[in-house]
């Protein structure tokens, strides 16, 4: 398995829009945090936000066949908690910051007051522009004064978020948690899929290609090599729904994995919702019970995972948050994780489909879950304003 290496993450891991080829089943670099700042420091001031240019496609088939299973349901609206200030003054909260570290004591509430309302792009022009005014090291310093899970936190929100699930991903990997390897594989558009490999490829040895043959196995290594190739469209066209659909079911006589493979991996967002649909006008089921025929015990597991995280993303991501809360002992890398990295692209969304799912809401849980600070900012990034 691979093993981390030092060096500052390429220049190109923030870009924000790359193309990608039509959707298609078959046929029988580096630079310095400012360069990359910059860029950040534009897309919060008025351009679009980070999350923009990650998240899937949001405008989805609808139905108001309520009674039917939930991919005639389908009008996803993804809504983020935390987004840039129009008021952002990096010099300002950097100073706060200092303030907030300096003498005898820490002054936590101050650290969350700027951090937690501030996304990924506002929170690492702070950082550089502490570091060159000050002359001094944001995240030691933060990593200093804070500890725990809030010092966990703390360090996640303060890293480019591509570096940072290239590590969880890493992580997962290792330790075969094909949950959280479908979350991070299976969310995002290709730019933040080819930000995250090629993070994941300067910061371990072995790239992301490698690990994923090395520690999976099956038709699930398969699709998630597919997967982390980013060939993903993002055009939709309505007339192709039946035909793939058609290709899936291959009259009945099982699943076609091939073209399973090719459609997951290349068909954008909105174009497997209305796949999904037309399957199961043909079926008779959804492809996610047909995968529960196909496949058994932890494969069968995984690809069900597949199915739940492209169908409706907002419920699978308000499941995997419920799990990290459930039972005894607290998730929290796994909470940690969930929150951060979902909070500019679609936390209150999942916040709201939480309620729904479990009569209870997703505030409450942490409340009696987390402590202290670390619930304190936890609670802030859910409800930043």
């Amino acid at each position: 398995m691979a093993t981390p290496m030092s060096g500052t993450i390429p220049r190109h891991l923030c870009v924000t829009t790359l193309g990608s080829p039509g959707c298609h089943l078959p046929t029988s670099q580096s630079g310095g945090w400012k360069a990359r700042v910059d860029k950040y420091r534009l897309q919060g001031q008025g351009g679009i936000s980070a999350a923009a240019a990650i998240v899937g496609d949001t405008s989805l088939v609808t139905s108001a066949e309520d009674h039917r299973p939930s991919i005639f349901n389908m009008a996803q609206e993804f809504h983020p908690t935390v987004r840039p200030s129009t008021r952002f003054d990096a010099a300002a909260d950097a100073n706060t910051l200092k303030k907030a570290m300096k003498g005898m004591g820490t002054d936590e509430a101050a650290i969350i007051k700027v951090l937690a309302v501030r996304p990924s792009v506002q929170r690492l022009a702070i950082l550089e522009y502490y570091n060159s005014t000050f002359e001094r090291d944001l995240l030691k310093d933060l990593k200093k004064e804070l500890s725990g899970n809030f010092e966990d936190v703390i360090v996640a929100m303060m890293t480019p978020m591509p570096e940072y699930l290239a590590k969880e991903l890493h992580d997962a990997i290792k330790l075969k948690h094909a949950e959280v390897i479908v979350e991070i594989l299976c969310s995002y558009q290709n730019v933040m899929i080819k930000a995250i490999k090629a993070s994941y490829n300067q910061q371990f040895d072995d790239s992301l290609e490698e690990d994923l043959k090395d520690g999976l196995s099956g038709i699930f290594e398969s699709l998630m090599l597919s997967m982390a190739s980013a060939h993903r469209s993002d055009e939709y066209r309505e007339e192709n729904n039946e035909a793939i659909a058609k290709k899936l079911y291959n009259n009945g006589q099982g699943l076609s994995e091939s073209d399973m493979i090719a459609a997951l991996s290349t068909c954008s967002f909105k174009q497997l919702h209305g796949i999904f649909v037309a399957y199961y006008t043909i079926a008779g089921r959804t492809l996610g019970e047909t995968f529960d025929q196909e496949y058994k015990g932890q494969e069968r597991n995984n690809m069900k995972a597949i199915f739940q995280c492209l169908e409706k993303r907002v419920a699978f991501f308000a499941e995997a948050l419920h799990k990290a809360m459930a039972g005894a002992g607290t998730k929290d890398k796994d909470l940690i994780r969930l929150m951060v990295s979902r909070a500019e692209v679609d936390l209150a969304s999942i916040k709201t489909e939480y309620q729904s799912i479990y009569s209870k809401s997703l505030e409450a849980d942490i409340k009696s879950e987390a402590s202290g600070d670390y619930k304190k900012l936890l609670l802030a990034l859910l409800n930043p304003n």
